[in-house]
């Protein structure tokens, strides 16, 4: 069963893996557009343990049986008048293991933060 918790600095490690991954996999995909570098797992788990308290950060782990197969990173940002729009939800990275796909986890992880960005925006626009 996949559940869908707030990460905690112990999951450093398995975001570090993941956001790794990540970055290797859109890298092959156009390695003109997005930059490889080597050994990114250390920095990218410090990164987003780093956003866990910023309340307009959100990241999120799939959990299964007690093992990490997943992540969502998202943000809230405020009013953007050269883009012309009110305060916005939007997913940075989503991953899930290969092991572990087409469980749901990636389906679980979208859920929860375009719910949370709706709720955060929709709160940014009322104040």
């Amino acid at each position: 069963m996949i559940t869908v918790r707030p990460a905690t600095a112990a999951d450093q490690d398995s975001l570090g893996r993941f956001g790794g991954a990540l970055m290797r996999q859109h890298h092959a995909a156009d390695p003109r557009r997005f930059i490889q570098v080597e050994h990114p797992e250390a920095g990218y788990g410090r990164f987003l343990v780093s956003r866990i308290a910023d309340a307009n950060s959100l990241v999120l782990v799939a959990d299964q049986d007690g093992s990490v197969v997943g992540y969502v990173y998202a943000d809230v940002e405020s009013t953007n008048w050269m883009e012309l729009r009110g305060p916005c939800g939007i997913v940075h990275d989503v991953y899930v293991d290969g092991a572990a796909r087409r469980l749901g986890a990636g389906r679980a992880l979208m859920r929860a933060a375009i719910d949370w960005s709706i709720r955060k925006a929709t709160a940014k626009s009322c104040s």
